[in-house]
């Protein structure tokens, strides 16, 4: 599937001060059609390492099998929405010291912005837009932080329509235990930064040791978190080893009920997968059980694949996403 080159937003409110936000658009093999139905904007929020990176996006697979099967009757958009701190222009540094444009906790504020600019800007001139935000991991974390109620009320204030439906598959409000024992090594390499950061030479060498064992870590863990789906991707050079350190510590400290409240869950699509070695899958039930106590619509759904759903059965989660959209339109 063709992507369109990287468009890069600066953000420039506080706190990012100049972050950016990469937003790549999938183009479809042909035009679609479907002149007079509602346009469906269909934007994907990676996890964590993952993102659109050169020729390489995460979701391209699942992309490929929407446009497949795409339903006459209404037009189709695709966009990924990177994270602050990864896909970035070249030559845009980032310090290792202030980090809290890049924190876990900023990128709900950063998706916002990303959509505000794509209603503006490319998707000016729709009138009535579906939108479907499907997250995966640690983007379905955020986009279950994302309020969207500002969006449909701005949209509302212009004479446009827009409808929001949220997918959040494999999101991260509970990571395995096998996950977070991990935290120990982080937690080192970051007392580490304290100490030395701002020697000379600590960023060159510290940037260099990264580039050069990521990919042998992470074919060691492969197999004990169930991503190896991701054998093709070569972006790990690409990423900011300090962006990633701060987001691991940040992620495997994570609490749910600091995240997860009663309404976080409210009518979305959850994706769980029963051989998804990163999440805690039982632990995620509980929440949609606790949400639906609560009178919450969750719509929830158990598949057969790892963490990495998107890569290793794109056609489940596609089946999913086309559900969601009809169920949106009509």
């Amino acid at each position: 599937m063709p992507l369109a080159p990287p468009t890069y937003l600066r953000l420039s409110a506080p706190p990012f001060e100049g972050a950016y936000v990469g937003v790549r658009e999938h183009r479809p093999p042909r035009p679609t059609s479907g002149a007079g139905g509602p346009l469906v904007l269909l934007t994907f929020h990676p996890g964590f390492i993952a993102g659109s990176y050169g020729e390489w996006d995460y979701f391209a697979r699942l992309s490929a099998q929407i446009f497949q099967s795409l339903d006459p009757r209404y037009r189709l958009r695709v966009f990924t929405v990177n994270h602050p701190g990864y896909d970035h222009p070249p030559g845009a540094t980032i310090d290792r010291f202030r980090l809290e444009a890049y924190s876990i906790r900023r990128q709900p504020e950063a998706m916002r912005a990303a959509l505000t600019w794509l209603l503006d800007g490319p998707l000016a001139g729709e009138r009535d837009v579906v939108w479907v935000a499907y997250g995966h991991s640690m983007g379905g974390l955020a986009l279950s932080q994302c309020q969207t109620e500002a969006l449909v009320a701005r949209m509302a204030a212009a004479g446009r329509r827009l409808r929001p439906a949220r997918i959040l598959s494999a999101p991260a409000f509970c990571l395995h235990p096998q996950a977070r024992a991990i935290i120990v090594q982080l937690d080192a390499l970051h007392a580490l930064k304290l100490t030395l950061g701002r020697l000379p030479l600590y960023e060159p060498v510290a940037t260099g040791l990264y580039r050069s064992l990521a990919p042998f870590f992470y074919r060691l863990s492969a197999p004990q978190f169930s991503i190896g789906g991701l054998h093709g991707f070569t972006g790990f050079r690409r990423l900011n080893p300090f962006v990633l350190l701060e987001q691991g510590r940040e992620l495997l400290r994570l609490e749910a009920a600091d995240v997860c409240g009663p309404d976080t869950l409210a009518d979305v699509h959850v994706i769980l997968a029963r051989q998804d070695g990163m999440v805690d899958c039982a632990a995620t039930h509980d929440l949609i059980a606790a949400a639906r106590r609560q009178g919450h619509r969750v719509h929830h759904h158990d598949v057969d694949s790892t963490h990495l759903l998107e890569l290793d059965a794109p056609n489940v989660a596609a089946g999913i996403v086309r559900q969601v959209i009809a169920e949106a339109v009509a």
